[in-house]
Order: C-alpha cells, then structure tokens, then sequence
C-alpha cells in the first residue's frame, strides 16, 4: 500500500527538485516548454506562448493539494532556475507503481541531470511512498 506524501522538495548534489510556481512560467517557455525538439513526445504539445505555459502552470499549481500529485521543477543549485520537469506521470495503487516522465532543456542534454533526477526521484518513492515499482 502507497503512503502518498505529494511533491516534496528533494536535493541531489547539482540540484533541486521542488514544486512549480506559476512564477516559473517565462523560464519553463524558454528553457524547454517552447522547444518542439524537447516536447516530441511528451503528453502535452509546444507551447506557442508564456500565457500557455502559465495557463499549465495554474494547473499544476492547483494539482499539488492532491497528495497523490507528484510534479517536480528540475532546478539547477548554482542559478536556480528550472531546466526541466519530472512527474509521476501515472500512479497504480492496485499494483503499487508509479509511472515517471521527464523533461530538460536542450541546453542541459547529456550532461546526466536528467539520470541525477530520476535517480532521487525513484529513491523517493521508493523510501518515502513505499511503490513496488517505478517504470
């Protein structure tokens, strides 16, 4: 059985994984929500504006009064700023699974944010909300 803690913040040693605030709109749109090569295959389609992205934003933001709401701003420590995202995408209580989507600014490809990421964020789950798997 999943004991769901919603989105907490968690650090790793290059960065922060915290909660969006709508605040964060202009540098989600520039850093990644705008870019079609970044957003290929994700479930939602390249913003065509901040107000988009602010519009998704407002979402979110309303999303994380459900404790079972799992949606991360991937955060560099030395600027603060967020490159990309991390979710759980899909949570299955009858199987114990959380389902994890990800993604990060073109700028910040391969450089290992990204596995730095989904590395705190499955031990969380597995730690802290106790899933079975992480797929």
């Amino acid at each position: 059985m999943m004991d769901h803690k919603g989105t907490r913040r968690i650090e790793t040693p290059r960065l922060i994984l915290r909660r969006f605030t709508v605040e964060d709109a202009e540098a989600m749109y520039k850093n990644w929500a705008s870019d079609p090569e970044v957003t290929r295959y994700l479930s939602w389609q390249t913003h065509d504006s901040v107000e988009t992205t602010r519009k998704l934003l407002e979402q979110w933001v309303e999303n994380y009064k459900s404790p079972d709401y799992y949606q991360w701003a991937i955060c560099l420590k030395e600027t603060g700023e967020p490159i990309g995202s991390i979710a759980g995408v899909r949570v299955s209580e009858p199987v114990g699974q959380v389902e994890v989507g990800y993604c990060i600014g073109r700028p910040w490809w391969h450089q290992y944010y990204t596995t730095e990421a989904m590395m705190a964020v499955m031990d969380f789950f597995f730690t802290n909300v106790h899933v079975l798997r992480v797929a």
